[in-house]
């Protein structure tokens, strides 16, 4: 939004670029509606991220993010994020976070 030729942000949280791998799980939908993507930016507020088919506007959703930083430098992470979709297409969708924790992986198996 530019007013008086000064340029205005109107997201209140700065964004970060980072691409991460990502799975997400539509809750109350029947039947379930599950997925991969890969975010595109990361806010304390939200998450914006590629997808494979348009996601519900509206509807809640859970997403797990593997982190790029191990925990003591030993243990993957992942973001565990809780929130609703705000807007979809069948490329990209945003989320606005309720909730966030991180958890840390399993390790694969050999």
């Amino acid at each position: 939004m530019t007013i008086m030729g000064a340029e205005f942000e109107r997201r209140s949280s700065r964004r970060y670029s980072i691409e991460r791998n990502l799975q997400y799980r539509m809750r109350g939908v029947r039947p379930a509606l599950t997925g991969a993507g890969v975010t595109i930016n990361m806010s304390s507020n939200g998450v914006l991220f590629r997808v494979e088919q348009p996601l519900l506007v509206g509807k809640p959703i859970h997403v797990e993010v593997s982190w790029p930083v191990p925990l003591n430098d030993t243990r993957p992470l992942k973001f565990v994020a809780r929130g609703r979709v705000v807007r979809s297409d069948a490329r990209f969708a945003a989320m606005r976070i309720d909730s966030w924790e991180f958890r840390t992986q399993g390790t694969a198996a050999a």
